[in-house]
């Protein structure tokens, strides 16, 4: 409700009142704002330390990065493969059963003993036979489910996956 003053002083004394109400409210903005200030410019601050700190750590990123890729190359280097492609045609011996696939298809799952073995880091250090096919001492049965899954998942969507490979049950013991 707004006073109307009766008389000639109460109306300087209302004015005066009014002078004060807003330089008073002058004065809380201002030190708001400073106050805002100073917690802007020490975010800005933390900012900016953070923004060195990611920058120092990218770096060291970086260097190591380049001194896994020089390890890797020497490792190439040294194992063989160093000009491997994955288009390469792979030749097996799997169990005494020869196959022959591509080296992208057993690499296409990063992680797996497969992808490590045939990256081509290892090329020259993979056992082969007699007739240069790189032998493998395992069941040519599962292998080959192993490979076909592998080839499925090439050609397969990322809706409607391959079933994934099962291996028969073992026969029971012989009395």
């Amino acid at each position: 409700a707004i006073q109307k003053p009766a008389t000639a002083g109460q109306a300087t004394e209302l004015q005066a009142k009014r002078e004060r109400t807003r330089r008073d409210a002058r004065v809380m903005t201002a030190k708001r704002l400073v106050a805002a200030q100073r917690d802007a410019d020490a975010r800005l601050d933390e900012l900016l330390a953070l923004r060195a700190t990611l920058r120092t750590r990218s770096s060291e990123l970086d260097a190591r990065k380049a001194a896994l890729g020089a390890r890797r190359s020497a490792l190439a280097a040294d194992n063989g493969g160093g000009d491997v492609r994955p288009s390469d045609r792979i030749k097996l011996n799997v169990g005494g059963c020869r196959v022959v696939t591509t080296r992208d298809t057993l690499t296409l799952f990063p992680g797996t003993r497969l992808a490590a073995l045939f990256s081509g880091r290892w090329e020259s250090r993979l056992q082969r036979d007699r007739n240069g096919r790189i032998f493998m001492d395992v069941n040519p049965t599962a292998f080959k489910k192993i490979l076909d899954f592998h080839q499925f998942a090439k050609i397969a969507s990322s809706e409607d996956p391959p079933p994934r490979p099962t291996a028969p049950e073992d026969p029971p013991p012989r009395p």
